[in-house]
């Protein structure tokens, strides 16, 4: 099986937050998609070792930054390659708060959630949250993942669901 098949499906590249008892946290994911306009459903795929997903199960809400081609590559870095458990993430980047969560400034559009439900898998659980705020912050196209790989030259973190070893 060639993996990087998986490569050609589309995905964007997101920081997923919420709270950590008043803290902000989250990490970078690239699994998230509308499930119905009406009402308003998203889901996104946490990794079980993220201390983000934790963090979701007890505030029972999160928020989506989309990040856009143009938001600063250092962001991924920072989501991506550190653990909230031991780093203060938003400490390192700018942020504001919508919808009583905290976003990345630097994202081009967020999405505020609460969950409604959730699947496990062997090693992600998969959010399904009813959209309580969204908007546009900037004019600025979505990152995709193919941008952040072909023109970034980014890699992905072990605990991204398209992590393929070396």
């Amino acid at each position: 099986m060639n993996k990087n098949a998986f490569r050609q499906l589309s995905y964007g590249v997101y920081v997923v937050s919420t709270w950590d008892k008043g803290r902000a946290t989250g990490c970078t994911a690239n699994s998230a998609m509308q499930i119905t306009s009406e009402p308003a459903t998203i889901a996104v795929s946490i990794n079980h070792d993220n201390y983000t997903n934790q963090c979701i199960q007890d505030t029972g809400k999160f928020a989506i930054s989309i990040l856009g081609e143009h938001s600063s590559p250092g962001i991924i870095g920072t989501f991506g390659f550190k653990s909230g458990r031991d780093s203060d993430k938003f400490g390192e980047v700018e942020q504001t708060v919508k919808g009583f969560l905290p976003v990345v400034a630097d994202a081009c559009a967020y999405i505020v959630c609460e969950v409604i439900d959730k699947m496990e898998t062997s090693t992600h659980t998969v959010f399904l949250g009813k959209v309580l705020d969204a908007d546009m912050l900037k004019e600025d196209a979505p990152m995709t993942y193919a941008y952040y790989h072909n023109v970034i030259k980014g890699k992905s973190p072990k605990n991204a669901p398209t992590y393929i070893a070396e």
